[in-house]
This record gives structure tokens, C-alpha cells and sequence, in this order.
């Protein structure tokens, strides 16, 4: 999480508080390990880290470290480790999906192609896996690459159903339970692991983080139709464009009018619909419901993740981790 991304919300202003001087930390140890002795390796590397981005992921590494009584700088390594496997993510996602801008800027596989942006990809996923040997844990290396498989397996459902109007609800979440939960759920999990919590700490924080990306994923899919193209940093309407049932989708189809459903699935796929087709869409959306429900199915997992912290010992890292899932209730990029 960035100072800027902090900002909106003033809700995240006490995790920001607790953790600042520590993602400075962790920046300095993405950018250490941006580092090749092969040159375009290394620029590339550094074009995705100047991206920036939320750096919720860590942020959140930060905390439950802090939540479970961590003195070391281990968590700093960890927060590194799992940006880095997001970030390996988000390259392959903007190939799969062809996608021209990333948070404001151009898309890797725009700007050096698919080819070398597969490679960058596979070398910080094999950079990230490398940094988590480093933490000295057999243990947290198994739940971070258990998690990235799972993380694979998300994906390779949701690009498997891409043109499929069929997808159900239950399809949909149990895909960004992988795609996306997955690897929040690690980064809770594997702070305490770090931390040598006790089980039930493990078990909570693994919990927390798995219906905060729940959350997250969900609001991200939301925007994906309430959002300006400015603020969100891409394209509106990119689901739509891809072929891609997400949750308002689903429930347009569901609840909207046959005149609605038609607007939908006349533009499902179309990589370039009509600005109007497009407004039509969205405002189906809103007249059925489509959108207030999906911000009421990420309200449930935010409040599941905050309930989940109640078995642990009250401290203002846990303060901060039970206002982080109002951060992503409110997000608006």
C-alpha cells in the first residue's frame, strides 16, 4: 500500500501508520531484488516495480507480523516475496488477456511483446521462490508455493471459462477463491508461521486474509463496471470485452429484464462495444441490482475477515488489520 493509495481511505490510516517505515523496507528489497547482471532483465524488472501499486498484499504481511509479536526482519523479506509472486501474476493475466494498460501505464506485453513478457514473468515467479528459500523455513516455502499453484489453478479456470455466459455463481467464486484468495490467505498464514504463532494464530490469520481477497476481488470486479477509466487506471468494461462472467455479470443475467440480458450478452466478447452499448449495460446493472449485490457479497467476506481476528489479543496491529477490510470496501481504484 502506497502513501497515495492510503490516502483514499481514511480508514487504512492507522495500518499505514504501523507499517511506513517498513515498506520503505520492503520497496528497498523489491529493488534489490530487481537486480541482474543482464541488463534488460534488470530494466524490465524495474518498469514493473515503478508501477507501484496498493502493496496491500505486504502491507498486510507487515501487520499480522506485528499482530503475533515479530521482532525480526524476516517480515520484510516475506511482504518482498509475496508482492513479487503478484506481480508475476499480473504479467501473465495482461498476456492471457491482451490488455493495453496496467495501474496507469502500459501493459509489459505492450511494451516488449508477449514473448519476453512471459519470461519476465516466469523469472520473478522463480525470483520470488528463490527470496522465500532465503527466510530459512521449509514450511513457509510450501505454503507460499502451494499457494502459487493454487493461485495457477484460479487462473487457468477463469481462462478456461472466458466466453462461457454459463459460468454460475459457485463457478465464479470458487475460481477468485484461487486466482486471487489464495495467495492473501498465504500471506497471513506464512507471517505467522514466521512469527512461530501458535496454530490457532496460523489458522485465523490464513482465514482473514483468504475473505479479505475474497473482498478485494470482488470490489475489483465492481469497478470493472462503476469506475472511470481515470481512476481505475484501464479500460472499463475490460470483463465485458474479454468475455469474462464476473458477479454483476451473473446476476444481470440473472435478475435484469430480457431487453438487459440481450444489451449484455450483445456486447459479451465484443472487444470494442459502443460506448452507448456499454453505458446500457452498466446502467442494467444498477436499475437490477447487479451492482449492489455484488458490493453486498464483498461486504460478507470483509466482515468475515474482521470477525476472524477476534480470538486474538487486542493491539493496534489488530486495530489495523480489522479497518484494512473497510479499505477495500471503499476502494475506488
Amino acid at each position: 500500500m502506497t502513501e497515495k493509495g492510503v490516502q483514499q481511505s481514511p480508514t487504512a490510516t492507522l495500518a499505514y501508520a504501523l507499517v511506513a517505515d517498513r515498506l520503505q523496507l520492503v520497496e528497498r528489497e523489491i529493488e534489490r531484488a530487481c537486480h541482474s547482471e543482464i541488463a534488460l532483465v534488470r530494466r524490465h524488472a524495474e518498469y514493473l516495480h515503478r508501477s507501484g501499486g496498493k502493496r496491500l498484499r505486504p502491507a498486510m504481511v507487515l501487520l499480522c507480523s506485528q499482530v503475533c509479536g515479530y521482532e525480526g526482519d524476516g517480515d520484510v523479506q516475506l511482504g518482498a516475496v509475496v508482492e513479487f509472486i503478484h506481480t508475476a501474476t499480473l504479467v501473465h493475466d495482461d498476456i492471457v488477456d491482451d490488455a493495453e494498460v496496467r495501474r496507469g501505464q502500459e501493459a509489459a506485453n505492450q511494451v516488449w511483446g508477449n514473448k519476453l513478457a512471459v519470461l519476465l514473468g516466469d523469472y520473478i515467479y522463480i525470483r520470488s521462490m528463490a527470496m522465500s528459500v532465503a527466510l530459512g523455513s521449509l514450511r513457509l516455502v510450501e505454503i507460499l508455493t502451494e499457494a502459487t499453484s493454487r493461485l495457477l489453478e484460479g487462473e487457468i479456470l477463469d481462462v478456461s471459462s472466458n466466453g462461457n455466459v454459463e459460468v454460475t455463481e459457485e463457478d465464479y467464486l470458487r475460481m477468485i477463491d484461487r486466482k486471487t484468495a489464495s495467495l492473501f490467505a498465504a500471506a497471513g498464514q506464512a507471517s505467522a508461521i514466521l512469527a512461530a504463532a501458535p496454530p490457532e494464530h496460523e489458522q485465523a490469520l490464513a482465514c482473514y486474509g483468504s475473505n479479505i481477497g475474497m473482498a478485494f476481488q470482488l470490489i475489483d470486479d465492481l469497478l470493472d463496471y462503476s469506475a472511470d477509466t481515470d481512476r481505475l487506471g484501464k479500460k472499463v468494461g475490460a470483463d465485458l470485452r474479454e468475455g469474462k462472467m464476473t458477479l454483476p455479470a451473473i446476476y444481470l443475467l440473472r435478475n435484469g429484464s430480457e431487453a438487459a440480458r440481450e444489451q449484455l450478452l450483445g456486447c459479451f466478447g465484443d472487444p470494442e462495444p459502443s460506448a452507448d452499448d456499454l453505458s446500457a449495460v452498466v446502467e442494467a446493472m444498477r436499475a437490477c441490482g447487479a451492482l449492489d449485490a455484488t458490493h453486498a457479497v464483498a461486504k460478507e467476506y470483509a466482515d468475515r475477515a474482521r470477525e476472524g481476528l477476534e480470538g486474538l489479543e487486542d493491539s493496534r496491529p489488530k486495530q489495523a488489520l480489522a479497518e484494512l477490510p473497510e479499505f477495500v470496501l471503499s476502494r475506488q481504484m
